[in-house]
């Protein structure tokens, strides 16, 4: 069986290599995961201040000063920033991740936080028939945003249809502040979503990925369906 090509897509402030490689991003989901996928690291085009990141896990989600140190501030990047409610960078991120799906032709799109954000967008223009992302046919939202402002990006992006159709998982813990409308958005927005949320605190305000592979079993199951089909 040939392995699912799926494009990831970080967190905010990260960049793909810390994606791939540092605890509580996505390294162990890849691990967990290696035998059913090749995983594929865009990069977001919007680059930060590293003094951003710094206040926003400070100040805004009260993490730690180890789970700051932790983070790093290597080469921070983004999807978008939300700013003045809407979000600033991301026909940028858009235009990028069309050329990338149409020359990497990805089955399937994820993302962790910002990054889940991104790729939720990416299937919704995925349902309004735009030709580059038409590869695609599942989503993964690791801890992505459920917020209002998220919801009402994808019902302006999916159009007339009013769902997405394509499989989707939406992972996290149910502590986690960007997962607080995850019952409310699997119903209304998809028409087949599999919520893996369970409660369980987590580090940096619950918003980081689990470092256990059972954790993963959600996971692994998912993308054992979307390979059978």
């Amino acid at each position: 069986m040939s392995k699912l090509r799926i494009a990831t897509l970080h967190c905010f402030g990260s960049n793909p290599a810390k994606h791939a490689t540092q605890r509580h991003h996505f390294k162990h989901c890849a691990e967990a995961t290696r035998g059913l996928a090749e995983w594929l690291y865009p990069e977001g085009p919007n680059t930060m201040a590293p003094e951003i990141i710094q206040s926003l896990l400070k100040n805004d989600m009260g993490c730690s000063d180890e789970e700051v140190a932790e983070f790093g501030f290597e080469d921070p990047r983004c999807w978008f920033r939300f700013t003045d409610g809407g979000y600033a960078g991301l026909e940028a991120s858009m235009a990028y991740l069309a050329e990338f799906c149409r020359r990497e032709r990805p089955d399937g799109i994820a993302g962790y936080s910002n990054g889940g954000g991104a790729a939720l967008l990416v299937a919704a223009a995925r349902e309004a028939r735009e030709e580059a992302f038409q590869s695609i046919r599942f989503l993964m939202s690791f801890a992505g945003p459920t917020s209002p402002t998220m919801q009402s990006h994808i019902r302006a992006a999916v159009g007339v249809s009013g769902r997405i159709t394509i499989p989707t998982i939406i992972f996290g813990s149910s502590r986690d502040p960007m997962l607080a409308n995850a019952d409310q958005m699997a119903r209304d927005l998809f028409e087949q979503c599999t919520l893996a949320v369970v409660d369980e605190a987590r580090p940096f305000a619950n918003h980081a990925l689990p470092d256990d592979a059972e954790s993963y079993a959600p996971v692994v199951a998912f993308l054992e369906e979307q390979a059978a089909t």
